[in-house]
């Protein structure tokens, strides 16, 4: 008794409705923001006449959604949600965007898939990127970097890193890529030797990050980094983000101060590193004297966005590229013809010729073309935009008007590019409509395709990924037998064994599985 009324009892005396007070604050918060979510869709439905999907006041689309969702595989990826909701409600979709209230899942969402209407906060104004998508990069780069950052601070690092990621140094670049290559093709040798299922997508990643370390740094090493975005919910999220924002820092640290110091790439090709420092120390664009005192906290919050997001992306397009040439034997054929007129008959001197004519690789449409048509069927990922008060997409035919207020804006290209009204057979896999001419009905329309995004906020990586990709298959295809092999009783998400799923860990859509496949190599060109 003595213990109860010691000073361990007057601290829980005092803790107990201290939680209690902050519980019910905490309540009574959900509580308007469920009535200020909610009526924001009602008001688009009764304030604009916009139709909208069956809604609760209570649950908002949460049960209708939930409803179409259970007919699909749970790890289905959320970027394809949009394509589920055209073929459940057309009418309502038909528009080329549809209001999705799934909070507290997400913030209140307008899902827009016309691409002209795209264009009007993306290259006609380009909305800043949503909250949602800088709460998520704070704890890893602070918001410094060229995916969340905003205003003056973007525009500067902008033109920084422009000169390294463009087509004239990248090219300079492709020997020392072709190198990391090489390793990808020793470990496809050893896996066609095991004649084991093997998950193609691990080791695109290794492939992927170790061009990225390469290009970037000048940097030679066979492991990735150790970054993983955390739910919010787990408790060792902050303890983890904390832990690897000092190991990169400690990692990267002594490679910048080495460039700074200059020295380590006199009479070399430049890498993206390189560049950006040698731009910034010459202080040849506008604001650049006002970031002295942040500048290293900067570029290492870009060269994290660069090594997460650079490697991801493209180790996910290029596995479906295989399983693309796996299921498109047709297309499989015309790819190799093509680098046996390019590069010669011997698939053995490829390396040799990429080496010492980079340039070659500019010469592949046909592979461009596969390449491109798998970027519009498995495209990786989309773009977040904050909605603006007062500011209403317009539909380019109807000139029916969406208000964006209180919106994070989702630009979903997945859905964009399975549009029938853009895109003919948009299902099917044909590369051919990237090489005929502008007229053509099979053409691809313009502002239609945007596996990068267009505007000023495209990615500043996109030509190094194009070039990677091209380089890769040149010094593969033709080896290599890589042939998708799905377990038996395998699900399906709209008749595709390799569908989209979410990963943790990733910032990208990741293959089914992995992406298993047996390995071959090929004798005697069959």
């Amino acid at each position: 008794m003595e213990l109860m009324n010691g000073p361990s009892h007057g601290l829980f005396r005092l803790v107990y409705p201290t939680i209690g007070i902050l519980l019910v604050v905490y309540f009574l918060r959900c509580l308007v923001r469920l009535y200020q979510v909610r009526t924001l869709f009602r008001d688009v439905a009764k304030k604009h006449g916009i139709p909208i999907l069956p809604h609760s006041f209570l649950f908002g689309h949460l049960a209708t959604i939930g409803k179409l969702m259970v007919k699909y595989p749970r790890d289905l990826n959320g970027q394809c949600l949009p394509i589920i909701l055209q073929e459940a409600f057309p009418d309502i979709c038909k528009r080329g965007l549809v209001y999705v209230d799934v909070w507290p899942v997400s913030p209140p969402m307008l899902a827009v898939f016309h691409p002209d209407i795209m264009n009007q906060y993306t290259v006609e104004k380009a909305f800043p990127k949503h909250e949602h998508l800088q709460h998520e990069l704070r704890p890893f780069t602070q918001c410094l970097d060229l995916v969340s950052s905003e205003g003056q601070l973007w525009k500067t690092w902008r033109s920084i890193f422009n000169p390294g990621f463009s087509s004239k140094n990248l090219i300079r670049l492709v020997p020392d890529m072709a190198e990391e290559v090489e390793v990808f093709r020793d470990w496809l040798r050893e896996a066609a030797g095991s004649g084991k299922i093997i998950t193609l997508q691990e080791k695109s990643e290794k492939l992927t990050v170790d061009i990225i370390g390469r290009t970037v740094f000048w940097l030679i090493t066979d492991n990735r980094p150790e970054v993983l975005f955390r739910r919010n919910w787990n408790p060792i999220r902050p303890l983890a983000m904390w832990n690897n924002n000092r190991i990169m820092k400690n990692y990267f640290e002594p490679l910048i101060q080495e460039m700074l110091i200059g020295g380590k790439e006199d009479g070399s090709p430049k890498t993206i590193l390189s560049l950006a420092i040698g731009a910034y120390t010459k202080g040849s664009f506008s604001g650049a004297q006002a970031l002295d005192s942040t500048f290293m906290d900067i570029l290492r919050a870009n060269l994290k966005i660069f090594m997460l997001a650079g490697h991801d992306t493209t180790a996910s397009v290029l596995s479906y590229v295989y399983y693309v040439l796996s299921t498109n034997k047709a297309v499989r054929d015309a790819m190799r013809r093509e680098h046996d007129a390019v590069f010669g008959p011997n698939p053995g001197a490829a390396m040799a010729k990429v080496i010492a004519t980079p340039s070659l690789l500019n010469q592949l449409p046909y592979t461009v073309a596969v390449i491109k048509e798998t970027l519009r069927l498995y495209t990786p990922l989309g773009s977040i935009r904050a909605g603006s008060p007062g500011f209403c997409l317009t539909h380019p035919e109807s000139g029916e008007r969406y208000p964006t207020e209180g919106m994070m804006i989702f630009n979903c290209s997945t859905a964009a590019h399975r549009l029938e009204a853009f895109w003919p057979e948009p299902n099917r896999c044909i590369p051919e409509r990237w090489l005929v001419p502008d007229g053509d009905p099979l053409h691809p329309r313009k502002n239609a395709f945007r596996p990068f995004e267009l505007g000023s906020r495209n990615c500043i990586g996109q030509e190094m990924a194009m070039l990677e990709l091209r380089m890769i298959l040149a010094m593969t295809v033709r080896d290599f037998d890589i042939d998708c092999d799905f377990p038996v009783d395998s699900p399906r998400a709209f008749g595709d064994l390799a569908y989209q799923t979410v990963q943790l860990g990733q910032l990208s859509a990741y293959p089914k599985y992995g992406m298993p496949v047996r390995v071959k190599i090929r004798k005697n060109g069959s």
